[in-house]
């Protein structure tokens, strides 16, 4: 009798794919929080989502997907700037979604510059 390939231990090419897409996808997100916080990176991101530290460094450690709960948490805490980083071709709404609110955050940096620069003039 043939043993599955589960059975013996091995994947099969289709599970191979999962778990190597389920790898990149956790190294885009640890790339994604990393950049955001470049140190005390598990520590910020569980206050961001309210969640635990040790969970988020856990996953970082591991270079491992997010749960669900986690993953719904990280897209409400960082928007579509996260879901762009996160999935490997974003649809182009996400893409368009992410690009106009930085513009809003850079332009609303900008306002806040130009303000200070006319009160240090004055």
């Amino acid at each position: 009798m043939r043993q599955s390939s589960r059975a013996s231990g091995q994947l099969s090419a289709s599970n191979r794919t999962d778990v190597a897409e389920r790898q990149a996808k956790a190294e885009r997100i640890i790339a994604f929080l990393r950049q955001r916080y470049p140190s005390k990176t598990a520590e910020n991101v569980a206050a961001d989502i309210g969640g635990s530290a040790e969970t988020i460094q856990k996953m970082i450690d591991r270079y491992s997907a997010p749960s669900a709960w986690t993953y719904g948490r990280l897209v409400c805490a960082y928007g579509p700037a996260f879901l762009c980083a996160a999935l490997e071709s974003p649809p182009a709404w996400i893409v368009a979604a992410a690009h106009a609110e930085r513009l809003a955050a850079v332009e609303a940096e900008y306002a806040r510059i130009t303000a200070e620069l006319a009160s240090l003039k004055s």
